[in-house]
């Protein structure tokens, strides 16, 4: 870690022309993740056949910041994620093109008002309904289906972001370049342009709305739109806190008009038991499509909305059409008060039919070693119903740990 760091910051100084201040303000962190597991009936449902996989991936990420003058500051990231053990060492040449650079941006205070970001970066958070840009985290995907795959993606988006804060309202814009790409005349670009507001009406309920974009130029006369228009609720009042999200397709593929929505609804509460407890309880409905001239299922911008760590981590898993309630515990022991036990219980029906699709249960045990360390030993249990397969189907098991170094 120290000679990439040491890397990057000689290549800083050759092509700065020497400036003495390049550097001045430099910090940097980053994070080292593992996630070891293995699967049992993942392929046939079925505990008579050979069905096993046992995978480790890994993720390195390091991101490095330093004042290029008083009102502008430079960010970068690297990310390494693409062995997993067992592929045995690797050549440096191979390490050097195995580094890629998720973040590079400007970031400007204060210019009309405003703060902004320029460049490649980040954007939204983890598990957001409707768009999110960076690293996956939890649950951490896997996709089976590609066998020596390391699924630990990490995923940045060109473009702007402009923040404005004035008391309790924050406003947030977006323009991005998804793609670029074109044939002779012919611009196939993807462009998203957002803006999302929030407003603080008191120390318990906060609301919010949103509008998102993307278009997608193609090589014919009608370019494709999908627009997300949201609203939400949250805040916290006597030891619940509580969350809710509405949102709504807008826009057009080819000749089909999008239609879609969504739901999620989250409530929670914790409270001192022996410890610090909490219960939580969520549901979601994300629409799916059954017309043959419109387009009734829910279309995210870049939704990272994954219940479950089965049914959440596999990136194979259908993104609408599905109905889902979960209700969930955890508890911190006061006199072991760096672990953490949880387990959840979800529920997966269709969204168009009403059919039952399974059931996951997920174990988990974290220990909270420091706030530079932590890990978590899981294991999480699908069961398809019997329609779904066609057949009384052996359930898919999961049984893993995960290691999170920070620095």
């Amino acid at each position: 870690m120290k000679k990439i760091i040491a890397a990057v910051t000689a290549i800083a100084i050759v092509y700065s022309v020497a400036n003495a201040e390049l550097l001045k303000n430099f910090k940097y962190d980053g994070k080292i993740e593992v996630n070891a597991y293995t699967t049992q009936n993942y392929y046939d449902h079925n505990s008579d056949g050979k069905d096993t996989t046992s995978d480790v991936d890994t993720r390195v990420q390091l991101n490095m910041g330093f004042d290029l003058n008083e009102d502008v500051r430079a960010n970068v990231s690297i990310v390494k994620a693409n062995r997993q053990y067992g592929d045995g060492s690797e050549h440096l040449n191979t390490l050097q093109n195995n580094l890629f650079v998720d973040q590079a941006y400007l970031d400007i205070k204060g210019v009309f008002g405003i703060d902004h970001k320029f460049g490649r970066q980040y954007y939204g958070n983890e598990g957001d309904l409707v768009i999110y840009y960076g690293p996956k985290g939890w649950p951490y995907q896997f996709n089976l289906s590609v066998p020596g795959a390391n699924n630990l993606g990490v995923t940045g988006v060109d473009g702007w972001t402009g923040y404005y804060k004035n008391g309790k309202l924050d406003l947030t814009a977006a323009l991005f370049k998804l793609s670029n790409s074109n044939t002779g005349v012919e611009d196939l670009d993807s462009d998203i342009a957002g803006l999302d507001a929030k407003y603080a009406l008191n120390d318990n309920v906060t609301l919010g709305a949103y509008i998102y974009e993307k278009k997608d130029y193609n090589d014919t006369s009608r370019d494709d739109l999908t627009d997300v228009v949201g609203l939400k609720a949250f805040g916290k009042y006597s030891g619940f806190d509580y969350y809710a999200e509405y949102a709504k397709n807008y826009g057009k593929v080819g000749t089909d008009k999008l239609e879609g929505s969504a739901y999620l609804a989250r409530l929670g509460y914790g409270m001192d038991l022996a410890g610090k407890i909490y219960f939580c309880g969520e549901y979601a409905s994300l629409s799916g499509n059954d017309s043959p001239t419109k387009e009734e299922g829910f279309q995210s911008i870049a939704g990272d909305y994954r219940p479950g760590i089965i049914w959440g981590g596999d990136i194979t898993t259908q993104t609408n059409d599905f109905k889902t309630w979960n209700l969930g515990v955890k508890w911190t022991p006061e006199s072991i008060n760096k672990l953490t036990a949880g387990a959840k219980y979800y529920n997966f029906t269709d969204e168009i039919n009403g059919d039952a699709i399974g059931n996951e249960l997920d174990i988990a045990l974290n220990w909270n070693h420091s706030d530079k360390l932590g890990i978590t030993a899981y294991y999480a249990m699908f069961d398809y119903d019997e329609d779904i397969l066609g057949y009384d189907g052996d359930a898919t098991k999961m049984l893993g740990a995960a290691l999170n170094v920070k620095f």
